[in-house]
């Protein structure tokens, strides 16, 4: 009896995720964004609700972003050119970028199946894919969120354990066949 709740309690983490620290580590917020001629305005947005207990840590290279939860979407100012975007929970994974000042694009943080916890991964929305009102429902129904300072403490803290993920998964996704490899292209933007 008590194995078999333990395989209850067990399955409802792996499907749903647990609780972590950095939960609160982003607010609502009020803020005006406007795009900038000198760069790309990009979306960081996470629709779906598997793993919805866990955050997403976001990085452009070892820059860190912020924290993506469940239903919110996160502004970063890029500038125009080339960024590897990387995502952080359990494992890591990457998105390849090239893009435009004055644009703006969305990019979808998606969960996956993890060993203990939600895994993430990075996906461009492409421009048709805008179009579509699944995927506007999607952005005007996710909450425009900033960091709290404790999500900076957060990432200077973890910065070794980050790295370490980093140089361990990128290897594998190098490996990755380049038509598996997720990318935002520059005519991705709206």
């Amino acid at each position: 009896m008590i194995f078999r709740k333990m395989i209850y309690v067990f399955f409802a983490l792996s499907l749903f995720g647990c609780a972590t620290p950095n939960m609160k580590l982003s607010q609502t917020s009020n803020m005006s964004i406007a795009v900038k001629q000198d760069k790309a305005l990009i979306y960081f947005i996470r629709p779906e609700p598997l793993g919805y207990l866990i955050n997403a840590a976001v990085y452009d290279g070892e820059e860190f972003i912020g924290f993506i939860p469940y239903k919110k979407r996160l502004p970063y100012f890029a500038s125009p050119g080339e960024h590897r975007f990387m995502v952080i929970s359990e494992a890591a994974d990457f998105m390849d970028a090239n893009v435009l000042s004055g644009k703006t694009y969305y990019v979808q943080v998606f969960p996956r199946m993890g060993a203990w916890r939600a895994r993430f991964s990075l996906g461009p929305i492409t421009k048709e894919e805008l179009q579509i009102d699944k995927v506007k429902t999607w952005i005007n129904e996710s909450q425009l969120i900033e960091n709290k300072p404790e999500a900076y403490e957060w990432a200077k803290e973890n910065r070794a354990s980050v790295l370490e993920k980093k140089e361990a998964y990128l290897k594998k996704w190098l490996e990755k066949d380049r038509a598996k490899q997720r990318f935002l292209e520059p005519d991705d933007a709206l």
